[in-house]
């Protein structure tokens, strides 16, 4: 009786062994042809505009945008410099991303400089502050690449003095 019994508890492991090797082995392939999922979610944030002069309302060209962002930690807010920065075309537009962030609310400060001394007249500073309340994202890859966002921030600069 005890070697029937022996038999049997074998055969039924060995079926039980078989049945959970065949069941590793098909969730591990890829039948339907789908990707792997492995990353982070992200997004391009993406503030775009005009600069102009405060009185002659005329486009103000070489003025240099800078994107940076704080983020909270358990001591405060920490600044973060993305390194993203760009300048105004001739036309006094501008557009700067901050490429593959987190996609979910975004709060970014954005400086406006003059670099280009007196060449196209001589301008104030002025820091900014632009965010992304639940943001809408377009063209993202139906994966982790949520798409992109954009903002306008049209600014006025004055004179310096």
């Amino acid at each position: 009786m005890k070697v029937i019994r022996f038999k049997f508890l074998k055969s039924y492991n060995s079926i039980i062994t078989l049945l959970l090797s065949l069941l590793g082995f098909a969730s591990s392939c890829d039948i339907l042809g789908g990707k792997a999922m492995y990353g982070t979610p992200s997004a391009d944030f993406i503030v775009k505009g005009k600069i102009e002069s405060v009185g002659e309302r005329r486009p103000i060209a070489g003025i240099k945008i800078e994107m940076s962002q704080e983020i909270d930690t358990e001591k405060g807010k920490m600044p973060v410099d993305l390194d993203h920065s760009v300048s105004a075309e001739t036309t006094g537009t501008y557009t700067v991303t901050n490429k593959g962030a987190f996609p979910m609310d975004q709060t970014y400060k954005i400086k406006f400089t003059d670099v280009d001394g007196a060449l196209n007249g001589e301008f104030e500073s002025l820091d900014t502050t632009i965010v992304f309340q639940n943001p809408k994202f377009t063209g993202g890859d139906k994966s982790w690449y949520s798409g992109h966002t954009e903002k306008d921030l049209n600014v006025k600069l004055k004179n310096k003095k």
